[in-house]
């Protein structure tokens, strides 16, 4: 068989796919990827045929981390890239196509061709019900549509054109843009660190990691590492909690009997941080052995994004989450439920609070104990193996 992949151009989402992409090859099937031109190595590496993106005009609308600027962006990307890749998607003559949950592109393309499309959920899965019921989006759901209202009439007109240019059978919501449900859905997730699991029906499959650990070659020496409990922080390559955070970790790790390996955010710089206590790493963002560290940790001090969660729930590591957005925010207080980690709101992180959150995290047995099972959980969900078995049945139950 034949498929495409459609996916937005973003590491935490490419990434999750590559182990499937590996797993579709061995099987005999054929893969086309359309990214961008950074990520043409990696994809090849798996066996994949690469296509790049062609360009598209800037966005021309307002932007920013509200979650509400989110709609109109992907519209406009569809509104952009529909027509541009209709044909070079049809010359392909996919059997199916997997298409990244954000990809409204993907999901019209299917639609245009009459293809069988699966969805691929890199971080967590939503549905109209649980992102507008959620009780910690209500409060701050009517401000963020007044903030976003100028993107918001445009999204409307967007979404109008792509409904009638493609004969959509519905029109697009808000949600649909960034959730872009198929009769089956992978998430990169198990079951366990999926939000309102409860309300996802047999279409989802927690299929939780599909792309085996990856580690770029390093200088660190592990010799440095001397024993007592090791923290890590990260908070990836684009989020920043701010400066005032860094200082609050330092001010609140200077004393106490723990190793700290800490991943710098962009914009921040080592000089920056005053004096930084002898039981503290720092590390240039990007650069740290991620998953070796992960693997010796007591605690993990992140922003509770898809990608980390995932990381650190396969390692059985208690987190400290301090999500910097609305989907964090809700994966972050899922996990806290879990019993497997502290989840500390921005707004309340102080050298008290930081502190208080990472000793539980290293000392409390219970929270060990959950985040094992986390770790177990993780582990038998199936990856690769339980995605592509699920792709086959579902393309074989549409040709029927």
């Amino acid at each position: 068989m034949k498929a495409v992949f459609l996916n937005v151009s973003a590491p935490g989402h490419v990434i999750p796919t590559l182990g499937l992409v590996s797993e579709l090859v061995r099987r005999g099937d054929q893969v086309a990827y359309f990214e961008v031109p950074p990520f043409q190595a990696e994809i090849e590496s798996r066996g994949a045929t690469f296509h790049a993106y062609p360009p598209i005009a800037p966005y021309p609308g307002p932007g920013g981390a509200n979650q509400y600027y989110l709609g109109p962006v992907l519209t406009w990307c569809a509104s952009e890239w529909v027509p541009a890749l209709l044909e070079r998607v049809r010359a392909e003559q996919p059997d199916y196509i997997v298409h990244d949950s954000l990809c409204l592109w993907g999901r019209i393309l299917a639609h245009a061709l009459g293809v069988p499309a699966v969805a691929s959920v890199a971080t967590a899965g939503f549905t109209p019900q649980t992102f507008h019921a959620c009780p910690r989006l209500r409060p701050q759901r009517r401000a963020w549509i007044a903030e976003a209202s100028a993107g918001l009439k445009l999204f409307r007109d967007w979404r109008r054109d792509l409904a009638v240019r493609y004969g959509l059978p519905r029109p697009i919501n808000f949600v649909d843009t960034f959730t872009n449900r198929q009769p089956l859905n992978l998430v990169h997730l198990p079951r366990a660190l999926q939000p309102y699991a409860e309300a996802f029906g047999p279409e989802y499959a927690f299929v939780g990691v599909c792309t085996a650990a990856r580690e770029r070659p390093t200088d660190f020496s592990f010799a440095r590492l001397d024993g007592r409990p090791l923290v890590y922080v990260s908070f990836g390559t684009i989020h920043n909690p701010g400066l005032a955070f860094f200082r609050s970790l330092l001010a609140a790790v200077a004393k106490r009997d723990w190793q700290v390996v800490l991943v710098l955010s962009p914009g921040i710089e080592p000089e920056q941080l005053g004096e930084i206590p002898g039981n503290v790493i720092v590390f240039a963002p990007g650069t740290a052995p991620q998953l070796q560290l992960l693997e010796r940790a007591a605690a993990f001090v992140t922003h509770g994004a898809g990608g980390g969660l995932r990381e650190g729930a396969w390692f059985g590591v208690p987190m400290v989450a301090v999500p910097q957005t609305y989907e964090q925010e809700i994966l972050s207080a899922h996990l806290e439920s879990q019993g497997a980690g502290v989840m500390l709101e921005p707004a309340r992180v102080t050298t008290e609070t930081l502190g208080a959150a990472i000793e539980r995290t290293v000392t409390e047995p219970a929270m060990r104990v959950r985040a094992g099972a986390l770790r177990e959980a993780s582990r038998a969900a199936g990856g690769a193996t339980a995605a592509a078995d699920a792709i086959a049945a579902y393309v074989a139950r549409v040709r029927r």
